[in-house]
């Protein structure tokens, strides 16, 4: 399989020949922003073939998005605990024995 990259204002002139490339040629398209890929184009057919792997794909990645999105909030709420002046008795009597 043939793959040609395209920077996004290359593809923005050239849409159409891309949307050839892709449908007619079996050439998949990626397409950059910035020097970094940000999405592919392929045939139709292509896509309908691996579609279930995508969706199993793309579950994953949200899984790990929340994972990092909650250790991140843990830590920020962490933060406001820790920075507490932990100084009155009563505080030491609760921590003592930890």
């Amino acid at each position: 399989m043939t793959i040609e990259t395209f920077d996004s204002n290359e593809a923005r002139a050239h849409w159409r020949s891309l949307l050839d490339l892709a449908q007619t040629q079996d050439i998949d398209v990626v397409i950059t922003r910035y020097n970094k890929p940000v999405v592919a184009m392929v045939a139709y057919e292509d896509y309908i073939a691996v579609q279930e792997e995508l969706n199993r794909q793309r579950t994953i990645r949200r899984a790990q998005r929340r994972r990092v999105a909650d250790a991140r909030a843990t830590m920020f709420a962490s933060e406001q605990v820790l920075a507490r002046e932990w100084n009155t008795p009563e505080e030491d009597e609760a921590w003592k024995d930890l």
